[in-house]
């Protein structure tokens, strides 16, 4: 694989630059950022720059500015507050200036003139007030004066009545007032003066940072007789708010964190209400650490290149006006037999997928994007999305299925106790458990392909099969599969397991099928006792309940036949034949008792044998 080289394009569109300032070069971050590069002529009353006001946050949280003399630099603008703060100053609110009503309202005790139909009414304003219209209907509006004799004059105020305020200091509050209006149609860009104490002439060096859309990547990857071409094409979009006139243009992808500060944005802090007559501090401590600290001198604007994120500087300049998309080509890549069949095991796919393997050989990061794959026979190949790789990273790009290969695959599992050994009534076994999967794969009919195989890793399992190379989550086989033929390739994988029982607590059908599974003769002998005592010990359990039940049998109905005699009261036969049976029955519950304890003392006997058998 070659390195990849840097092609080299330029547009030939045309656009004015930006007055006082010449945006020299543009990084654009998939972080969703634009580093912008430019360079400035600072005059004797600063350098003034046009933003956008959404460009604001990032512009004051990034600005580094090159001065040649060093000079501390201050940056002024207006506030964020805007129309708001201009009418805190004002005598009347914004909407006073849309009706003249509220205006006349809100300028109470200004002198004015007011003048309606050659009539003339000089005096100060005291407002206005609903009055009779003048053809007698009413909703019409008057204006009341107090003239200079003190008298009280109403005026008609309509579409025929002119207002001229007398007092200078009005009329510039209301100049001011329509300049704030006007400054809110273009609250959307805000003007920034740089200055310093340096007022010489001199040109100076700025950059800053504003949020931008991600840019995108496209590949094409090209399969020929040669290898594999894969070529990038990068897809930018000018939204700068300048237009970009030979400006070197570098696209940057990575990890890169960047932050939304709101810097521009007004916050205000809750304040506590101060006790009054509370004494007022001359200085703040706050701004007395303000007063005191160094201004720090701002750093010429330079690229950066880091281990979490890569740059590609054009070799071209580019031009484009801004609002206006571009694409072109700035990498490309020749790569020898990358391109893949590949199978992943366990995923019972009937068919492998198509594949091409791209490593990055730069000691810089390839940027994700989509890639279309073509083919010199049959054009279009299929589509798929490569990852971001870091350096030496390699991955495969899916991009089809070859539904000309067909897979099925097969698993079984067996398991094998290697050792058993007892210690305090605990069987303890190591048991072998080995998992077979067979892949059966019918080649193409037309041409023979090499299968990858990507044999998934599974934790605590070893591959006893040869021939695979251990990667991070599998194990590749690299398989020849001839045309029109049937392969079949097993993988093998083996995991020992440590299990512990009490023999105790088995029951005869576990303690069966133990038995018939370990290897040693002697663990296999005591099994078979443990066994038979515990059928000997399960018999002798049963006969003890049986008894126990007949007795209790044969004490009801010894309770029943006295309670009978007892009712009746004669000495007839019946009642001597009665008494004979209780008798019997007496006799029956005494060689009941004596049976039942034998087969205790037998039952005893037998727990005591497994205890020893257990104990070894």
């Amino acid at each position: 694989m070659r390195p990849i080289a840097v092609l080299l394009l330029c547009t030939a569109l045309t656009q004015p630059a930006l007055a006082q300032t010449d945006l020299r070069a543009v990084t654009l971050s998939t972080a969703g950022v634009a580093m912008l590069e430019a360079e400035g002529q600072m005059e004797p009353d600063g350098l003034r720059l046009t933003l956008r006001r959404d460009d604001m946050n990032d512009f004051l949280k990034s600005l580094r500015l090159a001065d040649p003399t060093g000079a501390t630099p201050r940056l002024t603008m207006p506030g964020p507050g805007g129309l708001a703060d201009a009418f805190a100053t004002l005598p009347f609110p914004p909407e006073a200036l849309s009706d003249l009503t509220a205006l006349i309202d809100a300028m109470q005790g200004a002198p004015a003139r007011l003048t309606r139909r050659a009539v003339t009414l000089e005096g100060r304003l005291m407002g206005t007030g609903p009055t009779p219209c003048d053809d007698g209907r009413a909703g019409c509006v008057a204006v009341s004066v107090m003239d200079d004799a003190g008298q009280i004059v109403q005026m008609p105020l309509d579409d025929a009545t002119t207002l001229v305020l007398d007092d200078a200091a009005d009329r510039a509050a209301l100049e001011t007032a329509l300049d704030a209006i006007r400054a809110q149609g273009r609250a959307s860009r805000v003007e920034v003066t740089i200055d310093s104490a340096d007022t010489s002439p001199r040109s100076v060096g700025l950059g800053w940072l504003q949020p931008a859309p991600v840019w995108k990547t496209a590949w094409r990857a090209v399969d020929g007789p040669d290898g594999l071409s894969l070529t990038s094409w990068a897809v930018v979009e000018n939204t700068t708010g300048q237009d970009w006139d030979n400006v070197s243009l570098t696209l940057a992808t990575g990890a890169v964190r960047a932050l939304d500060a709101r810097l521009y944005d007004r916050v205000d802090a809750p304040r506590e209400k101060a006790p009054q007559f509370a004494p007022m501090l001359a200085e703040s401590a706050m701004a007395r650490s303000f007063a005191d600290a160094p201004m720090v001198e701002a750093a010429p604007v330079q690229m950066t290149e880091g281990t979490s994120f890569s740059a590609y500087t054009l070799s071209e300049p580019v031009t484009l006006a801004s609002g206006q998309m571009l694409s072109l080509p700035f990498l490309q890549e020749q790569a020898q037999n990358a391109r893949l069949t590949v199978y992943y095991g366990s995923s019972y796919a009937p068919h492998p997928i198509m594949a091409l393997e791209v490593e990055n050989p730069l000691p810089l990061r390839l940027p994700a994007g989509i890639v279309t794959v073509y083919d010199e026979t049959r054009g279009h190949a299929g589509d798929a999305m490569m990852p971001e790789l870091a350096p030496g990273e390699t991955a495969l790009v899916e991009f089809a299925e070859d539904t000309a290969v067909s897979i099925r695959e097969d698993r079984a599992e067996q398991s094998t106790v290697t050792e058993a050994t007892l210690s305090d009534g605990v069987l303890i076994l190591s048991e072998r458990v080995e998992l077979s999967t067979t892949y059966r794969m019918e080649g193409a009919e037309v041409g023979a392909r090499v299968l990858t195989l990507l044999h998934p890793a599974r934790p605590g399992w070893d591959i006893q099969t040869e021939g695979g190379v251990a990667e991070l989550n599998a194990t590749r086989f690299n398989l020849d599969l001839p045309q029109g033929q049937i392969t079949r390739f097993d993988v093998l994988e083996t995991r020992t397991s440590r299990t512990r029982l009490a023999l105790l607590d088995m029951s005869q059908e576990d303690l069966a099928y133990w038995e018939g599974r370990i290897p040693t003769p002697e663990t296999r002998a005591l099994l078979e006792n443990l066994r038979d005592l515990r059928a000997m010990q399960a018999n002798l359990e049963d006969q003890i309940v049986r008894t126990r039940n007949a007795e209790s049998q044969l004490i009801a109905d010894q309770d029943r036949l006295v309670g009978l005699i007892a009712q009746l009261g004669d000495e007839s036969s019946a009642t001597d034949m009665r008494r004979a049976r209780v008798d019997a029955i007496e006799a029956e519950i005494d060689a009941l008792r004596t049976e039942r304890g034998n087969l205790e003392r037998s039952l005893s006997e037998t727990t005591d044998a497994l205890r020893d058998l257990l104990a070894g």
